[in-house]
């Protein structure tokens, strides 16, 4: 009797334990982080999510939406998790949520031409027109957007925006330089495109709804077991790039 009712205990736990959590990806903007392949979605948070499923016993459904609605979407609360953020990219959302530990690093930067100058003034760049996603921020940086200044371009992907730079149609672009690597390495058109200038680089978290306390505690304990295994910088590695 005492062992079927342990056993009776341990469904129920089990049941109560594993939850289903949907996680934020950008379709067609950030490959090497998530993009289709085969019908299925791929890359790093493809990855990523599936070792943490692994580990905390939960599913994760990866959803994918542009970046604007998917920001929308949760500030209404509709999605439970948005990977790779710094919480200084979310202060004016309505919705900052709460934020797992540190688990990599985003650099972004500015991608130029071939034959333009590195630079690490921004007021180099004045009368100039940017290209960036529509929904991404940039931190301080935005202090330099507006007239007389920067003037800005937005765009559904960063591959759009290689595709403008690569026609003219804009002077710079912002974007994240793994992905940028990712795009130069397969498409010659953008092989000779360059750094000019770093916006900056941050530490990049999971950000949750706030009320999701349990989770993030797990999803801690989890990421802490992966970053000393080294395992996602062995994840990010076999994209041909560094968490670090």
């Amino acid at each position: 009797m005492r062992a079927w009712l342990g056993f009776i205990i341990f469904l129920y736990s089990s049941e109560v334990v594993c939850e289903h959590y949907t996680v934020l990806v950008y379709h067609g903007a950030n490959p090497p982080y998530n993009y289709i392949s085969g019908n299925e979605q791929a890359g790093i948070f493809s990855h990523l999510f599936n070792r943490l499923g692994t580990l905390t016993g939960h599913t994760f459904e990866l959803v994918p939406w542009s970046v604007a609605r998917g920001q929308k979407l949760f500030d209404m609360g509709k999605i439970d998790i948005e990977p790779g953020v710094n919480p200084s990219w979310r202060t004016q959302s309505s919705n900052p949520g709460i934020y797992s530990l540190p688990y990599a690093y985003s650099r972004e930067v500015v991608l130029g031409r071939e034959d333009e100058s590195v630079t690490d003034n921004p007021k180099t760049f004045y009368g100039s027109v940017f290209g960036r996603v529509r929904g991404y921020r940039y931190g301080e940086f935005e202090s330099h957007f507006g007239l007389m200044k920067i003037m800005v371009y937005d765009n559904v992907s960063e591959k759009e925006l290689l595709a403008q730079l690569a026609h003219q149609r804009v002077d710079f672009i912002m974007l994240g330089d793994v992905t940028a690597a990712y795009y130069q390495h397969r498409y010659p058109d953008y092989a000779n495109f360059k750094v000019v200038y770093e916006i900056s680089r941050l530490p990049v978290h999971m950000r949750l709804q706030p009320h999701l306390t349990q989770l993030q505690r797990e999803l801690n304990n989890a990421l802490k077991t992966m970053i000393d295994n080294q395992e996602i910088e062995a994840i990010y590695h076999s994209y041909g790039t560094s968490s670090k």
